[in-house]
């Protein structure tokens, strides 16, 4: 009877210790969810601010980019440097001469530009779209306070 009795004993400390490790693995795998919830949370809010910001400054491109079409079409009839010029003394455009191409920057966060290039043409088209992307505007500063080995051994080898 002695014998049955620690058999019972044994087997309810075996359950335990089985119970507890499931317990324990269960709540680790469901901390390790929650956080990867969160992350994922904050990554699509992040997503979310860009892709608005980016059609925030795109409508302001599509409304600069109506707005020089107004103004190419009031000024019909005159001649491309004439409209070049009067587009280029618009506030917020500019005009790379080398390249023959109104351009405009429009400001977006994190260090970002929206960046517009028109090339003017002659007649029923008044112009065509060039360029139409985002860049990185943010000026960086390079850190060289640590010493970085360049390949060259100190006596000048």
């Amino acid at each position: 009877m002695a014998e049955q009795t620690s058999r019972n004993k044994v087997n309810i400390g075996l359950s335990s210790l089985i119970l507890i490790f499931i317990v324990l693995c269960l709540s680790t795998f469901g901390l390790l969810s929650l956080s990867s919830a969160r992350g994922d949370l904050e990554l699509a809010e992040r997503g979310a601010q860009a892709a608005k910001e980016f059609y925030e400054a795109d409508s302001k491109g599509q409304q600069w980019l109506a707005g020089s079409d107004r103004m190419l079409q009031q000024m019909a009839g005159r001649s491309l440097e004439e409209k070049l010029e009067a587009l280029a003394a618009k506030p917020g455009n500019g005009y790379d001469e080398q390249t023959g191409l109104i351009f405009t920057e429009i400001p977006m966060e994190r260090g970002q530009s929206l960046h517009i290039d028109l090339e003017l043409k002659e007649g029923d088209k008044r112009y065509e779209i060039r360029f139409w992307y985002v860049y990185d505007s943010g000026e960086y500063e390079i850190d060289d306070t640590v010493k970085v080995w360049d390949g060259k051994d100190r006596s000048g080898t």
